[in-house]
């Protein structure tokens, strides 16, 4: 089987979605070749790149097994296209009224062909299939050699960044707050935090960082219901009042941490693995109906 992923770019989360995919299709015997809208087309905006994306679409269409195609700006050109071999994953809500127009026509047209990560986004679209992000347990695991700085926090989005940093200091707990860090350095971050505040918007698909962190056993994990966040074990807030309420408690050692969290991914089966095992299954369905 040959399959072509195409996204946007080679930074981001996706990305990253992205090269775990394509690994563990490769494992299993797959030719996957990626490509990317702004890298490899030398092409960034949707408007530019829709009229030479729907020719490519239809030459790439006879020259793969299956064409995997990641959000809706990159997908739509392929679906005006008409091409039959089309996988589509949304990776979150759309951030704006003519992307969530798109959205709707995409999953009105492939229905089941088209991916969502989250339980909330298939409460939405609940024509398309729910398969969620997977975390690599070989690579995302407490480093041994790195002890764990009492009760230290750390961020490493920029989602309400300043504001959690503003509790932070009011409440004299020391933080990190990591950006651009290479991503094989990441379990080195999550090992030395005892606190990790992850607060996404409500337009997140998945929020990768949560299993992250939940990968490499930090102790206190704070998020939001949004997201992955709904379904997951860490603790949740609804507003910065919470937040401060929640590290107060922390920080007094009036808060249990959190345990078998790694535990729990295995056992819901949040790996890059099941993930791709799951996948296949769409391939296969549709190989055999063009």
């Amino acid at each position: 089987m040959r399959v072509l992923m195409i996204h946007k770019t080679k930074k981001g989360g996706v990305a990253i979605h992205v090269k775990n995919v394509k690994r563990e299709l490769e494992k299993k015997g797959i030719e996957v070749v990626e490509i990317t809208r702004n890298e490899t087309l030398r092409i960034s905006s949707f408007i530019k790149s829709y009229h030479k994306l729907k020719h490519l679409y239809t030459k790439w269409s006879k020259e793969y097994d299956i064409i995997h195609a990641h959000d809706w700006s990159i997908a739509y050109p392929a679906v005006r296209a008409n091409i039959p071999n089309l996988v589509v994953t949304l990776h979150g809500f759309a951030t704006n009224p003519i992307g969530d127009i798109f959205e709707k026509i995409i999953i009105k047209k492939l229905k089941w062909k088209v991916i969502v990560v989250s339980p909330a986004m298939l409460k939405k679209f609940p024509d398309a299939t729910y398969l969620p992000n997977g975390i690599d347990l070989k690579n995302f695991k407490k480093k041994e050699n790195i002890s764990r700085k009492r009760k230290k926090a750390g961020i490493a989005q920029k989602y309400c960044a300043l504001q959690i940093m503003r509790i932070l200091k009011k409440l004299n707990l020391g933080f990190t707050y990591v950006k651009n860090i290479p991503y094989e350095k990441i379990p080195e971050f999550y090992s030395q935090i005892e606190i990790f505040i992850s607060l996404p918007p409500k337009t997140t698909g998945f929020n990768m960082v949560w299993l992250e962190a939940m990968a490499c056993e930090v102790p206190y994990i704070i998020g939001t219901n949004y997201g992955i966040g709904e379904i997951l074990p860490i603790y949740k807030v609804n507003s910065f009042m919470e937040l401060e309420i929640l590290l107060m408690k922390i920080k007094n050692n009036e808060l249990p941490p959190l345990k078998g969290c790694r535990k729990w991914i295995i056992k819901n089966k949040f790996t890059w693995k099941e993930h791709v095992k799951r996948l296949l299954k769409i391939y296969e369905e549709i190989k055999r109906m063009y």
